[in-house]
């Protein structure tokens, strides 16, 4: 079974995917330095705001079903549950489908309301949400899959590669360079990307599904998905609250884009931090439904170890290269330097511990974690407000890394109590 594979592998395969994730880093980083030097700094702005919004959309569109496939699947692909594996398939499918376009839907009302005043933008790429949504969740289908190398390349590769042959196109028509055509061509990458995972998904579900009458426990799918719906919300919303707050205080100064860029380079490590918790998660999972809890113990040790590692690497180039990386992007964007180091320690701690809050919602802490996050979302609310207001970008970046700090810190540290607390019982 894969789920035996699985057990017996080779953990550098994380590290293989956190390779993936640079090479996407840097496709992103091409893209944005394009996108910097040739929109006008409101262009710029309106694009990056935009992009923040979306992220806190998809998120919520996606229900939280994305983040307990990685839960789920693989116990039922252990246990050779497939009607419930193919039940959760269908239902999760038409579930953020529809769900999709009703916020799309809401969107456009929103925009035609608004008239001339509309973000458009924004609009263009909420009309998108029925695709990005779906590809979401299929990412992590597939991940679940112990396909996480197959996931992470259409995920991490074909997206930015078709965003940046979009851009291209427009280029190479003379087309004028506006939020509006690059919202545009950013949702017809995330089109293509959708198509190409669908297929993948398909591919790596075992044909045993596919044969089996779907079997459907809709309530409890969505009641322990809604935990991890939350708290991903919460983090968007954390990750997003400083363009968001900036354009709000700003709305004419280039301060939103500069930090927009510092933001993008100072969290990379969160980036690497996710793709890396594709290939950790899963296994989390089975060693839970095996009452592995010695495996389980140094599967985590194994992790703060890589990541770790990444993270001092990364404070090191940040501090060291910080000025000649935002120097990069014009000189508009040079004064970013010490938002991003302040960003880039928040970020490091975020990532070092992004498994524990899946760790305790997994082991039925959901309570926990949400209390927690919600504290730490009013912090970053009221001191993103606060000191953006009185210190400019700068006091955006130590809002975020000051509630960063204290969420990941608290959750590692409810996490050793619990692990020490159940010890080898450990139950889906």
């Amino acid at each position: 079974m894969l789920t035996q594979s699985l057990s017996r592998a080779d953990y550098s395969g994380s590290l293989v995917l956190c390779v993936l994730a640079l090479v996407n880093y840097l496709l992103f980083y091409v893209i944005n330095i394009t996108l910097a030097r040739n929109l006008s700094v409101r262009d710029f702005d309106d694009f990056s705001v935009a992009l923040s919004a979306i992220t806190i959309l998809s998120t919520v569109a996606t229900l939280g079903l994305d983040k307990y496939a990685l839960r789920c699947i693989p116990v039922y692909r252990e246990r050779g549950d497939w009607t419930r594996s193919l039940g959760f398939w269908t239902f999760s499918l038409r579930t953020i489908v529809l769900f999709s376009l009703l916020l799309a839907f809401i969107g456009l009302m929103l925009g035609i309301a608004s008239g001339a005043n509309s973000p458009i933008a924004l609009v263009i790429l909420v009309l998108f949400l029925p695709a990005i949504a779906p590809a979401l969740f299929l990412v992590e289908v597939v991940t679940a899959n112990g396909r996480q190398i197959e996931a992470v390349m259409i995920y991490r590769l074909l997206l930015p590669t078709s965003f940046l042959f979009f851009v291209y196109l427009i280029f190479l028509f003379d087309l004028p360079m506006t939020a509006v055509g690059v919202a545009c061509g950013y949702g017809l990458a995330w089109l293509w990307t959708l198509s190409a995972i669908h297929q993948l998904a398909r591919l790596t579900m075992p044909e045993d599904t596919w044969r089996a009458r779907p079997d459907f426990l809709r309530a409890k799918w969505v009641r322990r998905a809604v935990p991890l719906l939350l708290n991903s919300w919460m983090l968007s919303v954390m990750a997003g609250s400083g363009v968001i707050v900036l354009e709000l205080l700003y709305p004419s100064d280039a301060i939103v884009g500069t930090y927009a860029v510092a933001a993008q380079t100072g969290t990379f490590i969160v980036l690497l931090a996710n793709t890396a918790n594709r290939f950790y998660l899963p296994l989390t999972s089975m060693f839970m439904e095996r009452a592995d809890g010695l495996s389980l113990r140094r599967l985590m040790r194994h992790r703060l170890m890589v990541v770790g590692g990444l993270a001092i690497a990364f404070l090191t180039v940040v501090v060291v290269l910080g000025q000649t990386i935002l120097d990069w992007f014009g000189p508009n964007f040079s004064h970013g330097y010490e938002a991003l180091c302040v960003l880039a320690v928040g970020a490091s701690v975020n990532a070092i511990f992004s498994d524990s809050p899946y760790y305790l919602q997994f082991m039925k802490q959901s309570r926990s974690v949400f209390v927690s996050t919600s504290y730490a979302v009013v912090i970053n609310l009221v001191l993103g407000f606060y000191l953006s207001e009185r210190f400019g970008a700068v006091g955006a970046a130590y809002g975020y890394s000051l509630s960063m700090c204290f969420l990941f810190v608290l959750l590692r540290y409810q996490t050793r109590r619990h692990l020490n607390a159940v010890g080898g019982q450990i139950a889906f």
